[in-house]
Protein backbone atom coordinates (compact mmCIF):
# COMPACT_ATOMS: atom_id res chain seq x y z
CA UNK A 1 0.00 0.00 0.00
CA UNK A 2 2.91 2.67 0.43
CA UNK A 3 4.11 2.41 -2.36
CA UNK A 4 0.96 2.31 -4.73
CA UNK A 5 0.51 5.26 -2.09
CA UNK A 6 3.65 7.40 -3.15
CA UNK A 7 3.05 6.17 -6.99
CA UNK A 8 0.14 8.07 -6.85
CA UNK A 9 1.41 10.88 -5.48
CA UNK A 10 4.53 11.31 -7.58
CA UNK A 11 1.79 10.90 -10.50
CA UNK A 12 -0.48 13.57 -8.63
CA UNK A 13 2.87 15.68 -8.82
CA UNK A 14 3.88 15.09 -12.24
CA UNK A 15 -0.04 16.30 -13.58
CA UNK A 16 0.43 19.60 -11.64
CA UNK A 17 3.20 19.99 -12.66
CA UNK A 18 2.39 20.01 -16.07
CA UNK A 19 -1.34 22.24 -15.36
CA UNK A 20 0.95 24.97 -13.76
CA UNK A 21 3.54 24.81 -16.48
CA UNK A 22 0.91 25.34 -19.28
CA UNK A 23 -1.29 28.10 -17.05
CA UNK A 24 2.47 29.58 -16.95
CA UNK A 25 3.16 29.46 -20.40
CA UNK A 26 -0.46 30.55 -21.33
CA UNK A 27 0.08 33.89 -18.90
CA UNK A 28 2.87 34.56 -20.64
CA UNK A 29 1.62 34.35 -23.80
CA UNK A 30 -1.43 36.37 -22.90
CA UNK A 31 1.61 39.24 -21.99
CA UNK A 32 2.21 38.73 -18.28
CA UNK A 33 1.50 41.35 -15.54
CA UNK A 34 0.50 44.67 -16.15
CA UNK A 35 0.46 44.36 -20.34
CA UNK A 36 -1.34 46.93 -21.75
CA UNK A 37 -3.40 45.59 -24.30
CA UNK A 38 -6.44 47.08 -26.52
CA UNK A 39 -9.52 45.24 -26.69
CA UNK A 40 -11.76 45.37 -30.07
CA UNK A 41 -14.78 43.76 -31.25
CA UNK A 42 -15.45 42.81 -34.73
CA UNK A 43 -19.23 41.66 -36.02
CA UNK A 44 -18.95 39.11 -38.95
CA UNK A 45 -22.23 38.38 -41.16
CA UNK A 46 -20.89 34.53 -41.90
CA UNK A 47 -20.75 31.75 -40.42
CA UNK A 48 -17.89 31.34 -37.78
CA UNK A 49 -17.38 27.81 -37.75
CA UNK A 50 -13.85 27.11 -37.10
CA UNK A 51 -13.08 29.91 -35.29
CA UNK A 52 -12.46 29.23 -32.10
CA UNK A 53 -11.82 31.56 -28.49
CA UNK A 54 -7.72 31.79 -28.37
CA UNK A 55 -7.64 32.38 -32.46
CA UNK A 56 -4.91 34.12 -33.37
CA UNK A 57 -5.37 37.85 -34.43
CA UNK A 58 -2.79 38.38 -37.63
CA UNK A 59 -1.99 41.90 -39.21
CA UNK A 60 -0.67 41.00 -42.52
CA UNK A 61 0.53 37.37 -41.56
CA UNK A 62 2.00 38.57 -38.03
CA UNK A 63 0.02 37.65 -35.07
CA UNK A 64 -0.88 40.63 -33.41
CA UNK A 65 -3.28 39.06 -30.81
CA UNK A 66 -5.89 36.63 -30.44
CA UNK A 67 -9.75 36.06 -29.74
CA UNK A 68 -10.64 36.36 -26.51
CA UNK A 69 -14.96 35.86 -26.82
CA UNK A 70 -17.25 35.43 -29.13
CA UNK A 71 -20.87 36.30 -28.66
CA UNK A 72 -24.00 35.34 -30.22
CA UNK A 73 -26.66 38.21 -29.95
CA UNK A 74 -30.21 37.50 -31.09
CA UNK A 75 -32.28 40.63 -31.79
CA UNK A 76 -36.06 38.82 -30.96
CA UNK A 77 -37.76 42.45 -31.94
CA UNK A 78 -35.91 42.13 -36.05
CA UNK A 79 -35.43 38.76 -36.20
CA UNK A 80 -31.91 39.14 -36.35
CA UNK A 81 -28.41 37.38 -35.38
CA UNK A 82 -25.34 39.03 -34.71
CA UNK A 83 -22.39 37.20 -34.24
CA UNK A 84 -19.86 39.42 -32.28
CA UNK A 85 -16.15 38.48 -32.06
CA UNK A 86 -14.20 40.11 -29.35
CA UNK A 87 -9.73 40.09 -29.57
CA UNK A 88 -6.90 41.54 -27.85
CA UNK A 89 -4.03 43.52 -29.82
CA UNK A 90 -1.04 43.08 -27.90
CA UNK A 91 0.82 46.52 -28.84
CA UNK A 92 4.37 44.65 -27.75
CA UNK A 93 4.30 42.85 -30.98
CA UNK A 94 4.87 45.72 -32.90
CA UNK A 95 7.48 48.99 -33.00
CA UNK A 96 4.94 51.98 -33.13
CA UNK A 97 6.81 54.87 -34.67
CA UNK A 98 5.88 58.55 -34.41
CA UNK A 99 2.97 60.05 -31.65
CA UNK A 100 0.35 57.23 -30.82
CA UNK A 101 -2.71 58.91 -29.78
CA UNK A 102 -6.37 58.28 -28.96
CA UNK A 103 -7.50 58.33 -31.90
CA UNK A 104 -4.80 56.18 -34.05
CA UNK A 105 -7.33 53.48 -33.97
CA UNK A 106 -10.06 55.63 -35.97
CA UNK A 107 -7.26 56.96 -38.29
CA UNK A 108 -6.49 53.45 -39.21
CA UNK A 109 -9.94 52.35 -39.74
CA UNK A 110 -10.54 55.50 -41.93
CA UNK A 111 -7.31 54.82 -43.86
CA UNK A 112 -8.91 51.13 -44.58
CA UNK A 113 -8.08 48.65 -41.79
CA UNK A 114 -10.35 45.73 -42.09
CA UNK A 115 -11.10 42.00 -40.44
CA UNK A 116 -11.58 39.09 -42.33
CA UNK A 117 -12.23 35.50 -41.50
CA UNK A 118 -9.30 33.62 -43.32
CA UNK A 119 -8.74 29.75 -43.05
CA UNK A 120 -5.64 28.34 -41.03
CA UNK A 121 -5.58 24.79 -42.04
CA UNK A 122 -7.59 23.30 -45.07
CA UNK A 123 -7.00 20.39 -43.04
CA UNK A 124 -8.37 21.15 -39.52
CA UNK A 125 -11.02 24.02 -41.18
CA UNK A 126 -10.25 26.65 -38.24
CA UNK A 127 -9.83 29.95 -39.22
CA UNK A 128 -8.06 33.35 -37.57
CA UNK A 129 -8.74 36.72 -37.88
CA UNK A 130 -6.73 38.36 -41.09
CA UNK A 131 -6.32 42.77 -40.49
CA UNK A 132 -4.95 44.25 -43.30
CA UNK A 133 -5.60 47.87 -45.34
CA UNK A 134 -8.24 47.68 -47.81
CA UNK A 135 -8.91 51.15 -49.16
CA UNK A 136 -12.31 51.99 -51.00
CA UNK A 137 -13.88 49.28 -49.30
CA UNK A 138 -17.20 50.21 -47.23
CA UNK A 139 -16.52 51.20 -43.56
CA UNK A 140 -19.59 49.13 -42.85
CA UNK A 141 -20.24 49.72 -38.50
CA UNK A 142 -22.47 47.46 -37.12
CA UNK A 143 -24.73 48.44 -34.31
CA UNK A 144 -23.50 46.84 -30.97
CA UNK A 145 -23.64 47.40 -27.38
CA UNK A 146 -19.84 46.89 -26.78
CA UNK A 147 -17.57 49.60 -24.36
CA UNK A 148 -14.61 48.25 -27.13
CA UNK A 149 -13.76 50.36 -30.20
CA UNK A 150 -15.53 48.56 -33.46
CA UNK A 151 -13.37 47.18 -36.81
CA UNK A 152 -15.43 47.32 -39.72
CA UNK A 153 -15.73 43.53 -41.22
CA UNK A 154 -15.46 42.22 -45.41
CA UNK A 155 -16.17 38.70 -46.03
CA UNK A 156 -14.51 36.39 -47.18
CA UNK A 157 -13.50 35.25 -50.65
CA UNK A 158 -15.42 32.53 -50.21
CA UNK A 159 -18.45 34.79 -49.19
CA UNK A 160 -18.10 36.89 -51.69
CA UNK A 161 -18.16 34.46 -54.23
CA UNK A 162 -21.42 33.02 -52.86
CA UNK A 163 -23.06 36.54 -52.77
CA UNK A 164 -21.65 37.07 -56.33
CA UNK A 165 -23.15 33.28 -57.55
CA UNK A 166 -26.30 34.64 -55.17
CA UNK A 167 -26.80 38.11 -57.56
CA UNK A 168 -26.68 35.82 -60.26
CA UNK A 169 -30.76 35.57 -61.97
CA UNK A 170 -30.66 32.23 -62.93
CA UNK A 171 -34.14 32.93 -64.18
CA UNK A 172 -33.32 35.32 -66.74
CA UNK A 173 -30.94 33.20 -67.82
CA UNK A 174 -32.67 30.23 -68.37
CA UNK A 175 -35.39 32.70 -70.21
CA UNK A 176 -32.36 33.48 -72.48
CA UNK A 177 -31.73 29.89 -73.23
CA UNK A 178 -34.88 29.15 -73.85
CA UNK A 179 -35.21 31.92 -76.09
CA UNK A 180 -32.38 30.87 -77.78
CA UNK A 181 -33.00 27.34 -78.33
CA UNK A 182 -36.34 28.53 -79.36
CA UNK A 183 -34.48 30.94 -82.12
CA UNK A 184 -32.29 28.28 -83.11
CA UNK A 185 -35.12 25.86 -83.72
CA UNK A 186 -37.34 27.83 -85.64
CA UNK A 187 -34.53 28.59 -87.47
CA UNK A 188 -32.95 25.27 -87.94
CA UNK A 189 -36.91 24.20 -89.36
CA UNK A 190 -37.25 27.15 -91.54
CA UNK A 191 -37.49 25.99 -95.17
CA UNK A 192 -34.91 28.59 -96.44
CA UNK A 193 -32.46 27.30 -93.82
CA UNK A 194 -33.01 23.41 -95.18
CA UNK A 195 -32.57 24.79 -98.47
CA UNK A 196 -29.03 26.30 -98.09
CA UNK A 197 -27.23 22.98 -98.10
CA UNK A 198 -28.08 22.44 -101.58
CA UNK A 199 -28.07 25.79 -102.43
CA UNK A 200 -24.32 25.50 -100.91
CA UNK A 201 -23.59 22.51 -103.21
CA UNK A 202 -24.88 24.17 -106.27
CA UNK A 203 -22.25 27.27 -105.50
CA UNK A 204 -19.70 24.82 -104.61
CA UNK A 205 -19.92 23.20 -108.25
CA UNK A 206 -20.66 26.40 -110.08
CA UNK A 207 -17.36 27.37 -108.81
CA UNK A 208 -15.41 24.68 -109.57
CA UNK A 209 -17.39 24.42 -112.97
CA UNK A 210 -15.61 28.29 -112.88
CA UNK A 211 -12.11 27.22 -111.45
CA UNK A 212 -12.14 24.33 -114.21
CA UNK A 213 -13.28 26.80 -117.12
CA UNK A 214 -10.05 29.34 -116.04
CA UNK A 215 -7.69 26.72 -115.78
CA UNK A 216 -8.54 25.33 -119.33
CA UNK A 217 -8.51 28.76 -120.30
CA UNK A 218 -5.16 29.51 -118.96
CA UNK A 219 -3.40 26.18 -120.39
CA UNK A 220 -5.29 27.14 -123.90
CA UNK A 221 -3.66 30.61 -123.47
CA UNK A 222 -0.44 29.48 -122.51
CA UNK A 223 0.86 28.42 -125.92
CA UNK A 224 0.27 31.86 -127.20
CA UNK A 225 1.57 33.87 -124.29
CA UNK A 226 4.80 31.66 -124.80
CA UNK A 227 4.61 33.01 -128.11
CA UNK A 228 3.98 36.61 -127.11
CA UNK A 229 6.97 36.78 -124.72
CA UNK A 230 9.42 34.77 -127.07
CA UNK A 231 8.23 37.59 -129.76
CA UNK A 232 9.08 40.27 -127.34
CA UNK A 233 12.36 39.16 -126.49
CA UNK A 234 13.40 38.99 -129.84
CA UNK A 235 12.03 42.59 -130.73
CA UNK A 236 14.02 43.68 -127.24
CA UNK A 237 17.20 42.13 -128.65
CA UNK A 238 16.87 43.30 -131.77
CA UNK A 239 16.26 46.92 -130.55
CA UNK A 240 19.44 46.24 -128.65
CA UNK A 241 21.45 45.54 -131.44
CA UNK A 242 20.02 48.47 -133.47
CA UNK A 243 20.00 51.15 -131.11
CA UNK A 244 24.02 51.63 -131.50
CA UNK A 245 23.63 52.10 -134.95
CA UNK A 246 20.30 54.31 -134.83
CA UNK A 247 22.53 56.51 -132.29
CA UNK A 248 25.85 56.77 -134.70
CA UNK A 249 22.93 58.03 -137.68
CA UNK A 250 21.46 60.34 -135.36
CA UNK A 251 25.41 62.01 -134.42
CA UNK A 252 25.90 61.81 -137.98
CA UNK A 253 22.96 63.49 -139.04
CA UNK A 254 23.27 66.43 -135.78
CA UNK A 255 26.73 66.62 -137.21
CA UNK A 256 25.07 67.21 -140.94
CA UNK A 257 22.03 69.54 -139.51
CA UNK A 258 24.68 71.53 -137.45
CA UNK A 259 27.07 72.21 -140.92
CA UNK A 260 23.81 73.34 -142.81
CA UNK A 261 23.27 75.57 -139.73
CA UNK A 262 26.58 77.07 -139.94
CA UNK A 263 26.01 77.85 -143.94
CA UNK A 264 22.49 79.12 -143.30
CA UNK A 265 23.65 81.92 -140.58
CA UNK A 266 26.54 82.82 -143.45
CA UNK A 267 24.03 82.93 -145.73
CA UNK A 268 22.11 85.18 -143.59
CA UNK A 269 24.78 87.37 -142.87
CA UNK A 270 25.52 88.03 -146.69
CA UNK A 271 21.78 89.17 -147.30
CA UNK A 272 21.72 91.67 -144.60
CA UNK A 273 24.70 93.33 -146.04
CA UNK A 274 23.38 92.88 -149.08
CA UNK A 275 20.52 94.35 -148.49
CA UNK A 276 21.83 97.57 -146.29
CA UNK A 277 20.32 100.72 -147.29
CA UNK A 278 24.09 101.69 -148.57
CA UNK A 279 25.02 99.09 -150.04
CA UNK A 280 25.92 99.37 -154.32
CA UNK A 281 23.68 96.53 -154.50
CA UNK A 282 20.64 98.12 -153.13
CA UNK A 283 21.21 100.99 -155.26
CA UNK A 284 21.59 99.18 -158.46
CA UNK A 285 18.24 97.69 -157.35
CA UNK A 286 16.79 100.88 -157.07
CA UNK A 287 17.67 102.54 -160.16
CA UNK A 288 16.56 99.32 -161.96
CA UNK A 289 13.12 99.96 -160.02
CA UNK A 290 13.06 103.40 -161.40
CA UNK A 291 13.84 102.42 -164.83
CA UNK A 292 11.43 99.89 -164.66
CA UNK A 293 8.67 102.04 -163.47
CA UNK A 294 9.37 104.90 -166.32
CA UNK A 295 9.22 101.71 -169.12
CA UNK A 296 6.12 100.46 -167.43
CA UNK A 297 4.62 104.48 -167.36
CA UNK A 298 5.64 104.80 -171.60
CA UNK A 299 3.84 101.52 -172.27
CA UNK A 300 0.84 102.50 -170.52
CA UNK A 301 0.91 105.81 -172.35
CA UNK A 302 1.20 104.16 -175.66
CA UNK A 303 -1.51 101.78 -174.92
CA UNK A 304 -3.95 104.54 -174.55
CA UNK A 305 -2.68 106.05 -177.57
CA UNK A 306 -3.51 103.05 -179.60
CA UNK A 307 -6.88 102.47 -177.86
CA UNK A 308 -7.53 106.41 -178.88
CA UNK A 309 -5.64 106.30 -182.61
CA UNK A 310 -5.58 102.14 -183.30
CA UNK A 311 -4.46 103.50 -187.42
CA UNK A 312 -1.29 104.60 -185.61
CA UNK A 313 -0.03 101.32 -186.15
CA UNK A 314 -0.58 101.50 -190.03
CA UNK A 315 0.12 105.23 -190.65
CA UNK A 316 2.85 106.15 -187.92
CA UNK A 317 2.83 108.38 -185.13
CA UNK A 318 3.46 111.62 -187.29
CA UNK A 319 0.14 111.02 -189.54
CA UNK A 320 -2.05 110.53 -186.22
CA UNK A 321 -0.37 113.74 -184.91
CA UNK A 322 -1.83 115.88 -188.03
Amino acid sequence: MNERSSGLLVGAFVVGALVIGTAGALFVAGGGFGAAKSTVVMVFDGSLRGLNIGAPIALRGVTVGQVTDIDLILDAAHGEVTMAVVGEIDPTTMRLEGEVTESIHDELVSRGLRAQLNTQSLLTGLLYVQLDFHPGTEMNLQEVDSPHPQIPTIPTELEQLRQSLESIDYAEISESIDRIATGLDALLNDPDMQALPTSLRSSVASLEAASKSVTQLVEASTPALVGIIEDGRETVAALNEQIPQIGVRINSSLASLEEALVSANGTLARLEAATAPDSAPRRQISQAVQEISLAARALRSLARSLEEHPEALLRGRGATEQ
